[in-house]
C-alpha cells in the first residue's frame, strides 16, 4: 500500500487553523489558508484508514461473507460546520476524520467482530476505546442512534502517520436502516435530525422506530421510549398519520436514478444535487484522482451540492454502504409499515 498525502503541518498549526475557522475572525485569505491546512490534515488520514480497513475487512468477511465494508474521509464542509458549532474544538481531537463502516446481519455478528478486533494480538493499529451504543457504555443515544464504534490510533509502519485516529462503525442491517433514514431526511430536506435538531414530532418518530427495532433485536430500548410495545406502536401510528414520513422517504427515492454496478475495487466520488435529486457517481482510476476531484468540488462552496469520496471493495456494495445518497430507505419504510399495518390512528 503506497503512502499518499502526509501531514504537512504541526498539530499546533492545525489547532490554530481550527480555532480561526471556529471563531470566524480571520480575513478571507486567512480563512482560505486555514481551510487548506485542515484539508491536508483530513486527507492525510487516507493511508491509516486504508491500513485499518484491510484488517477490518478480513475479519468481517470471516464472520459473514456478505458483510458490507466501506471507508470514507469525513467531508470538509462537515468538519468546518462542526468547528463553527463548537468553536473550542480542534480537528486534531476528532476521531472520525477517517471512517470505516461494517454492516452485518445480526447483533451477535456485531459483538463477535468487535470482540475479535478489540483483542487482536500484536495489532499495531491500536483500539483505544469502544463505544457501545447497543447495550451500555453508554447505550443507545437519546436520538435513537444505535451501533458500536471502535476508536483506532495508527501506529504501524509509517511514522509520519503515527497518532492519527480512525473510527470504525459496526451496525446491524436494522441499525443501518435507521441511520440511513435519518441521514436521508437530513440530506434531502436540509434538517439536522442527526444532531437532535428539528421538528419535535419528527425527532420523536425516529426515536420510537429505533426503540421498536431494539426490541426486535432483543436489546435495550432507547431512553425516553421504554413503554410497552403496543403503546409505542400506537404513538408511532399517530405520528406517521400526521407527518407522512414513509411517503416522504419514498418520494426521495423516486427522484434518484440507479447506477451501474461492477465488482472491481474502486475509488469514487458521489455528487448529489439536493434540489434536483440528481446523483452523479464517478469512478476514478486512483485515490489521488478521487481526492483531487473532491477538493475541487468542495472549493465551490455550493450549499446545494453534497459530495463525498468513497473507497469500497466492490462498486456493487456502494448502495448498501451509502444508501442515503440513493435515498434507499426501503428496509426502514418496510419496517414501519409492517409494524403499523392494521393500526388506525385516532
Amino acid at each position: 500500500m503506497a503512502p499518499g498525502i502526509v501531514p504537512e503541518h504541526s498539530k499546533s498549526a492545525v489547532t490554530r487553523a481550527s480555532q480561526l475557522i471556529g471563531k470566524g475572525r480571520g480575513t478571507s485569505a486567512e480563512s482560505a489558508e486555514a481551510r487548506a491546512v485542515l484539508s491536508n490534515f483530513r486527507s492525510a488520514h487516507a493511508f491509516p484508514l486504508n491500513a485499518v480497513t484491510v484488517t477490518v475487512r478480513q475479519k468481517a468477511l470471516s464472520i459473514n461473507q456478505n458483510a458490507v465494508v466501506a471507508q470514507r474521509l469525513k467531508r470538509l464542509p462537515t468538519i468546518l460546520d462542526k468547528l463553527t458549532r463548537i468553536p473550542t474544538m480542534s480537528v486534531t481531537t476528532m476521531h472520525d476524520l477517517g471512517g470505516c463502516r461494517v454492516i452485518l446481519e445480526t447483533v451477535d455478528e456485531v459483538e463477535k467482530l468487535v470482540e475479535e478486533l478489540r483483542d487482536l494480538p500484536r495489532a499495531r493499529n491500536r483500539v483505544t476505546r469502544v463505544y457501545d451504543y447497543i447495550h451500555d457504555d453508554p447505550g443507545p443515544k437519546s436520538s435513537g442512534y444505535r451501533g458500536m464504534h471502535l476508536a483506532y490510533e495508527y501506529g504501524a509502519s509509517k511514522p509520519e502517520y503515527h497518532g492519527l485516529r480512525i473510527e470504525l462503525q459496526v451496525r446491524t442491517q436494522l441499525q443501518h436502516a435507521w441511520a440511513t433514514a435519518v441521514e436521508t431526511m437530513d440530506l434531502f430536506s436540509g434538517s439536522e435530525l442527526k444532531y437532535g435538531k428539528g421538528q419535535p414530532d419528527v425527532i420523536r418518530f425516529f426515536v420510537l422506530v429505533s426503540s421498536l427495532m431494539a426490541r426486535e433485536e432483543a436489546k435495550a430500548p432507547v431512553p425516553g421510549a421504554t413503554e410497552p410495545v403496543g403503546d409505542l406502536l400506537d404513538e408511532l401510528s399517530r405520528l406517521e398519520a400526521g407527518l407522512g414520513i414513509v411517503a416522504r422517504l419514498r418520494g426521495y427515492a423516486a427522484i434518484v436514478s440507479s447506477h451501474a454496478t461492477s465488482d472491481r475495487r474502486s475509488a469514487l466520488t458521489l455528487e448529489l444535487r439536493r434540489r434536483e435529486g440528481a446523483l452523479t457517481v464517478t469512478v476514478h482510476e486512483s485515490m489521488a484522482e478521487a481526492e483531487a476531484r473532491l477538493m475541487e468540488l468542495e472549493s465551490r462552496n455550493d450549499a446545494d451540492l453534497d459530495a463525498v469520496l468513497v473507497n469500497i471493495s466492490r462498486i456493487g456494495q456502494l448502495q448498501a454502504a451509502y444508501p442515503n445518497y440513493y435515498a434507499d430507505t426501503s428496509m426502514f419504510t418496510k419496517f414501519v409499515t409492517t409494524k403499523t399495518s392494521g393500526l388506525t390512528a385516532p
